[in-house]
């Protein structure tokens, strides 16, 4: 039986739809399956985390090369569907969690991070606060591979002057290298979306490409320069709340040559971090005095 034959006897049996409000995409494409896994370079020595494990056909992939294999699924049709073909497979945990409200440290803590990994077919319509979830835990993790909406992944690669580049791909940049591996057209999935989709690898580094001595307020930066994006990063700065005298911003602007008058989506994120550096060392200055 295909994989779309195996969805679609599911629907039948249950009297199921796939839940919208979820973002239900089935990848019914097994060599799309098979480039994922084999994108991850599993070992038998590797754990992984599954996010939105769904019907369970990426997870006995994933089974079948990993050491473990933890499937998070939220609805509770499909994780009772898991439990029933998962049940006796020695490899494979299954958590009925939701990703967002889940306590990763915890749940990581346990492997060594060289040999943990996230790979998933992430719900589009939360990819964004799953990203910077799995970011916030870059020490415990390896290496993801996640399949997202395709403008989300050309948001992350994207270089500074492009359209697509803000926060999210300073973000990415700082805590990991990211390349798109593959395209997904709507046809590879039931029902199919209608936006098309990327395999997205993220392999995290050992230390950011920059040296940023505050990093909650690096991102509180980035940020206010692209709240107001088509402002000048001046004024985005200011009007974003950036704690600091105008004044001491233009004297640092003056002091790093960097023009006011320039707006958040032109600047890399070495200068990012030589503003924040600026700003944090001027705030320390005035608390000193």
């Amino acid at each position: 039986m295909t994989l779309y034959q195996q969805v679609r006897e599911f629907l039948r049996r249950t009297g199921r739809r796939p839940n919208k409000k979820l973002g239900q995409h089935f990848l019914i494409d097994a060599p799309g399956l098979q480039e994922i896994v084999g994108t991850a370079e599993l070992t038998d020595a590797d754990f992984v985390l599954e996010i939105g494990a769904g019907l369970g056909f990426l997870t006995s992939a994933l089974a079948a090369q990993a050491k473990k294999v933890v499937a998070i699924e939220l609805d509770e049709v499909l994780y009772a569907e898991l439990q029933f073909k998962f049940s006796k497979n020695p490899h494979v945990t299954l958590l009925h969690a939701d990703i967002l409200k889940l306590d990763l440290s915890l749940l990581l803590d346990d492997f060594p991070p060289k040999n943990t990994k996230i790979v998933a077919n992430l719900p589009y319509y939360i990819t964004t606060p799953i990203l910077w979830k799995l970011l916030e835990h870059n020490k415990q993790i390896d290496t993801c591979v996640l399949t997202v909406q395709a403008d989300v992944a050309q948001r992350i690669v994207a270089p500074p002057g492009n359209k697509r580049y803000g926060a999210l791909s300073i973000g990415v940049s700082y805590y990991a290298q990211a390349e798109i591996v593959q395209d997904l057209p709507p046809d590879l999935f039931y029902p199919a979306p209608q936006v098309d989709s990327s395999v997205l690898k993220l392999k995290m580094r050992d230390a950011p490409p920059v040296v940023v001595t505050d990093e909650a307020l690096f991102f509180r930066i980035v940020r206010a320069a692209f709240q107001s994006r088509r402002k000048m990063l001046r004024n985005a700065l200011l009007i974003n709340g950036v704690p600091i005298a105008v004044d001491a911003l233009d004297a640092i602007f003056d002091q790093l040559a960097i023009d006011p008058r320039r707006r958040g989506e032109t600047l890399d994120i070495t200068e990012f971090a030589a503003l924040a550096n600026g700003i944090s060392r001027r705030m320390s200055e005035s608390v000193d005095q």
